[in-house]
């Protein structure tokens, strides 16, 4: 499960990113990959396969205890609970094989973080991390026009967007973190932006405790 709300998150925000082209397209692209440590959004999610997921927060905060690192912080409300997992990134955007720790935190459960091993595995799976391809898509879209929207968040001037291999749409605007204001899925569903700012935290301010390794040594 914890996979799926990886990938998920990922391909939310390849959705809604991937296809930028705004009426500055060098400014847009840059306003989505100029993260900085505090930026953060967050979103309604309705309509997805199975509901399994119903809101989603990014973030780019710094943990308490290592604070010398960019953690990229992504959480989610499932139909399993909340599950919340940091990554280890140099920067944003960031490659698959960027990521160098990996602390989850499930429904009550401590934090755990995963050694060595699981953390190659991971890697593994996910394949390329289309986050580190955000600037070089954004040429790729079809804007379909100007649009004012208003959603929980608030009301945004945004650049209607629609990305012509799979017919999702994006609405954009350069005033919030991570350039997204609402987006379809190609699987099904809308993504809402309904808060956001520059104050994030760390959600995980606990220390975590290391995950058991294969065999039930941590490496």
């Amino acid at each position: 499960m914890l996979r799926r709300v990886f990938l998920a998150a990922a391909a939310l925000l390849v959705v809604a990113v991937a296809p930028l082209a705004a009426q500055d397209q060098a400014a847009a692209c840059a306003a989505v990959v100029d993260t900085e440590v505090g930026y953060w959004a967050e979103f309604d999610l309705s309509g997805a396969p199975n509901d399994e997921v119903s809101s989603l927060r990014f973030a780019i905060v710094e943990r308490p205890d290592e604070a010398d690192k960019t953690w990229y912080e992504f959480s989610a409300v499932t139909n399993q609970g909340p599950v919340i997992v940091q990554l280890d990134v140099p920067g944003w955007p960031f490659e698959t094989a960027d990521v160098t720790g990996v602390i989850v935190k499930m429904a009550g459960q401590p934090a755990m973080r995963l050694p060595n091993e699981m953390l190659s595995m991971m890697q593994q799976q996910m394949g390329d991390n289309p986050m580190a391809d955000f600037a070089e898509k954004c040429a790729e879209s079809a804007v379909i026009g100007n649009e004012s929207i208003e959603v929980p968040a608030g009301t945004f001037s945004t650049v209607h967007l629609m990305n012509d291999e799979d017919g999702s749409e994006a609405w954009i605007s350069e005033d919030v973190p991570f350039g997204i204001v609402q987006g379809t899925v190609p699987e099904g569903g809308l993504l809402v932006l309904k808060g956001f700012g520059t104050d994030a935290e760390s959600s995980i301010p606990e220390e975590p405790q290391m995950m058991p390794g294969m065999g039930g040594m941590n490496r």
